[in-house]
């Protein structure tokens, strides 16, 4: 297995990293460091030089990109410590081009992406957080994990069970890499005021993590409105990750932090399980 770590600009990134190991540990994983300097965010600033500048303005950019590498070389350096001295396996690497492209031919080859809720990769960090590593997973090119701050050890995870076929997928891709198996609580949730729909629910899931043989896990079936039920059952069992489903069809909802997905993402305060 191979965890891939993109580097963000945005302070967080060394918790995120924490996670990142401590999920590389478990699973006897490796890691891929990536820092991608923005070339095409660094060649706009000199888009609207006037025509005697445009050679100054070509300079500039060579000595911004030297300084951005130099720059990310140092922040790898430090990574790559924290690798050896958690005996963690890695490679790393620092490019420049443009982040979605680089990104996206690493996660091709990768199993895991890990990164913080409010990742940025855009020079001078012009883009949305977290819209970079949400978007490669919206589009099943790799599961995520987003990880929360200030970083927490994984102790207990909760599954979140709608029974919809992004979540099943979720749980599947969980399943396939095998994380959080036997080694913290695992708990498969389902809201639902009838007990028979709530194992309904439940009925995918279980049958995913058994073919995959997990060991023991608890299940629970909860009433009310699910946003709450689920945030509040979370915050009852102590939880610091949950697994949850990505996009379904109110896109709009998720936006609006009004879905269990959406709720979750806005709050940032459990590492996310999320693949689609």
């Amino acid at each position: 297995m191979m965890i891939l770590f993109p580097v963000s600009l945005d302070p967080s990134r060394d918790d995120a990293f924490g996670l990142a190991l401590e999920i590389a540990r478990s699973r006897s994983a490796g890691i891929r460091i990536l820092y991608v300097v923005d070339r095409e965010g660094i060649e706009d600033l000199g888009a609207g030089a006037p025509i005697g500048a445009i050679h100054m303005a070509g300079d500039a950019e060579e000595e911004i990109t030297r300084r951005e590498s130099s720059a990310g070389s140092e922040i790898v350096a430090g990574l790559c410590k924290r690798c050896k001295d958690a005996g963690v396996p890695f490679t790393a690497d620092v490019k420049a081009g443009d982040p979605r492209d680089e990104i996206e031919k690493e996660a091709a080859r990768c199993d895991l992406l890990v990164a913080g809720f409010d990742s940025q990769y855009s020079f001078h960090r012009q883009d949305k957080p977290g819209k970079l590593v949400l978007a490669l997973m919206k589009e099943r090119i790799i599961p995520i994990v987003l990880a929360a701050s200030p970083h927490r050890p994984v102790r207990t995870v909760v599954v979140a069970c709608s029974g919809n076929p992004h979540q099943v997928r979720a749980v599947g891709a969980m399943a396939r890499l095998g994380l959080w198996k036997g080694d913290c609580r695992l708990i498969l949730l389902a809201v639902d005021g009838s007990s028979s729909e709530g194992e309904a629910r439940l009925a995918e899931s279980r049958r995913i993590l058994q073919d995959a043989g997990y060991p023991p896990w608890e299940e629970k079936i909860v009433q009310g409105p699910k946003v709450e039920a689920i945030g509040g059952f979370c915050k009852e069992a102590g939880a610091e990750a949950v697994v949850l489903g990505g996009w379904g069809k109110h896109h709009w909802d998720e936006i609006l932090g009004k879905s269990v997905t959406g709720h979750f993402l806005s709050k940032k305060r459990h590492h996310l399980f999320l693949y689609m």
